[in-house]
């Protein structure tokens, strides 16, 4: 299968407190982005990736993948691209950036925040698209959860939510192809709004299957999510 990945990465990142967009932070000297990069590039049945930058930053950006993979980015296997406004915005135009190019079958977008992917979860995702459905990646949730009401210093639990059919949503995420850009083009009509891919496919009527993720998998939101 030829898999093309939109990495997310057009938001500000505001919970981080900083001024830097959080995707350029850095663990061990390297931004959180090129982290998420990685295990992209190391597949090899990745024929594209498109990385969603806030228009701002997409020149240091694209200067930083010359750098780093120059054959990559020659080869056009690997470039940058404005995002959106939405991380809905920036997803479709990656999306539709992959009809451009022959041989993509399928589509998985992954958010640049997410740095600490596995090659094993990432081929796992891989194998479920080839068979022609959805995927996402998640994990069961081990804490005990609340519903609750009120806001600020005056929340109150209102009830117990039973955890066994809770699952924390991952990415990648993603569908073949023209079932992607279908669930897209039904949205721009409709003028829906998605906060994920499984929430886009799963109000398309697709059918979306499970691949479990890890905790490692988690997405960098909050300083402590830094810690290792």
């Amino acid at each position: 299968m030829s898999v093309g990945i939109v990495l997310a990465a057009g938001g500000r990142g505001l919970r981080m407190g900083g001024a830097l967009p959080k995707q350029f932070i850095a663990i061990d000297g390297t931004p959180i982005y090129l982290h998420a990069l990685r295990p992209f590039l190391e597949h090899p049945e990745v024929l594209a990736i498109r990385v969603g930058m806030p228009e701002d930053y997409t020149d240091e950006v694209g200067s930083a993948l010359m750098e780093l993979y120059p054959g990559e980015v020659f080869s056009g296997r690997l470039s940058v691209f404005p995002g959106g406004r939405r991380r809905q915005d920036t997803v479709e135009k990656g999306v539709r950036l992959m009809e451009q190019i022959s041989g993509i079958t399928g589509v998985l977008v992954h958010d640049a925040a997410r740095p600490f992917l596995s090659h094993e979860i990432l081929d796992r995702t891989i194998r479920m698209l080839e068979r022609g459905q959805a995927v996402g990646v998640g994990v069961p949730v081990s804490d005990t959860l609340w519903r609750v009401s009120g806001e600020e210093k005056e929340i109150e639990v209102r009830e117990i939510v039973p955890r066994e059919a809770i699952v924390a949503a991952q990415t990648p995420q993603g569908a073949p192809l023209p079932l992607f850009l279908s669930a897209l083009d039904r949205a721009k009509v409709e003028d829906r709004e998605f906060t994920d891919e499984a929430s886009l496919f799963l109000w398309a009527g697709l059918p979306f299957v499970l691949v479990e993720g890890s905790n490692r998998n988690r997405k960098i939101t909050r300083p402590e999510d830094l810690l290792l």
